[in-house]
């Protein structure tokens, strides 16, 4: 069984989608992001021995950290080493254009061949950042997926070649 690492920021100021209407703004700032990071804890506790840990980061530097060390020690999980690979990517962070680019290019390049992209809210009423980004992604490594489809709102892409050796940077 592998192993899961979750990378968020539990941050209001990280919510900010700068949606069309800005309804999910002003959803978002009603939000109390230390009570949704609680209640993460309580969620997966019984599950979290040595298989479950989080970084509270931005993705970007989630990713800087994930490819500097493979231990991750917090409060309520302890420490938990990975190991440098990823076989399932699941991007549902901040749905903005930039945001999620910024996803998809920090963390792609550590899905093994063979691994899954998963681009959650692909297709979403409230803006296309995501879908925008996912397909900028499928254009440009479309000789790296082995296939790509739409199941839901998410996008699935499987790799059939790392991204590895593209030295992947956020645009």
């Amino acid at each position: 069984m592998g192993k899961l690492l979750c990378v968020d920021p539990w941050s209001n100021a990280h919510l900010v989608q700068h949606d069309e209407t800005g309804l999910v703004d002003q959803v978002s700032a009603q939000f109390d992001a230390d009570e949704a990071l609680t209640v993460f804890e309580m969620n997966l506790l019984p599950y979290s021995h040595d298989h479950v840990n989080y970084l509270r980061l931005p993705s970007e530097l989630g990713a800087q950290h994930y490819r500097a060390r493979r231990d991750v020690h917090t409060e309520a999980f302890g420490t938990t080493r990975y190991q440098g690979s990823i076989a399932v990517l699941h991007i549902d962070g901040n749905h903005s254009y930039a945001a999620a680019s910024t996803d998809l290019a920090c963390w792609c390049g550590l899905v093994n061949a063979g691994g899954w992209i998963i681009v959650d809210d692909y297709l979403w009423p409230y803006g296309n950042g995501l879908q925008r980004a996912g397909n900028e992604f499928i254009a440009q490594y479309q000789s790296h997926i082995s296939t790509a489809f739409v199941m839901g709102s998410a996008l699935f892409i499987r790799l059939s070649h790392s991204l590895e050796e593209h030295n992947v940077t956020p645009q």
